[in-house]
């Protein structure tokens, strides 16, 4: 059985957007905030988690910001 996978967005008051997922395995989590940025706009900045060093049988977290 799957873990739980979360997608959390946080709109600051300037409009920047924090994407941070969250129980996606691997770099897979990389895969989402690509199509993100894709549709939502371009990438300021990337920080992984010490999750995402991880086995991909834990689960990982990573945290971007993305602007239009």
């Amino acid at each position: 059985m799957a873990g739980k996978q979360e997608i959390e967005l946080f709109i600051s008051d300037d409009g920047e957007l924090k994407v941070h997922i969250k129980g996606m395995k691997g770099p897979g989590c990389l895969k989402v905030l690509e199509t993100l940025a894709k549709e939502i706009g371009s990438e300021k900045g990337r920080t992984l988690t010490s999750e995402y060093y991880e086995s991909t049988k834990n689960t990982n977290t990573t945290s971007t910001k993305l602007k239009k």
